[in-house]
């Protein structure tokens, strides 16, 4: 009989990124309670370090923050050739341009606030689309 490895079990890994704390934590509370493992940057250049350093399966990033906004944050991510699922979350949906969206593999459009069911719905779906 062949012993085939078995790859250890654990719980997805979402990086939240978002320059508000309380969205962040309040976001963080809601998929840490659905099961997700979660790691928290409060700006882009957060986590491009988080991402350097650690496997991530999902990222949900704010589209508006100071310095890197979450475009030019996932640009730098993707030219690292890192290409996990991305959620882009914000208050003005309209305002992330679909052909960028499009060219840097961002799965959904998250508008904030959201529901915490509609946060772990969009999650769920982007982790078992990976």
């Amino acid at each position: 009989m062949v012993a085939w490895p078995i790859e250890p079990v654990r719980d997805p890994s979402v990086l939240i990124t978002d320059d508000n704390d309380a969205w962040r934590a309040a976001v963080d509370d809601i998929l840490s309670r659905a099961g997700f493992q979660t790691i928290q940057a409060a700006c882009g250049e957060e986590a491009i370090e988080v991402v350097r350093g650690q496997w991530i399966d999902i990222v949900l990033i704010d589209f508006h923050m100071p310095r890197l906004d979450g475009l030019q944050t996932l640009r730098i991510i993707r030219a690292s050739g890192r290409w996990f699922p991305a959620v882009m979350m914000t208050a003005h949906p309209d305002d992330v341009p679909p052909e960028e969206a499009e060219e840097l593999k961002i799965l959904s459009v998250l508008e904030k606030p959201a529901q915490g069911g509609q946060i772990v719905t969009i999650v769920t779906r982007v982790v078992r689309w990976r």
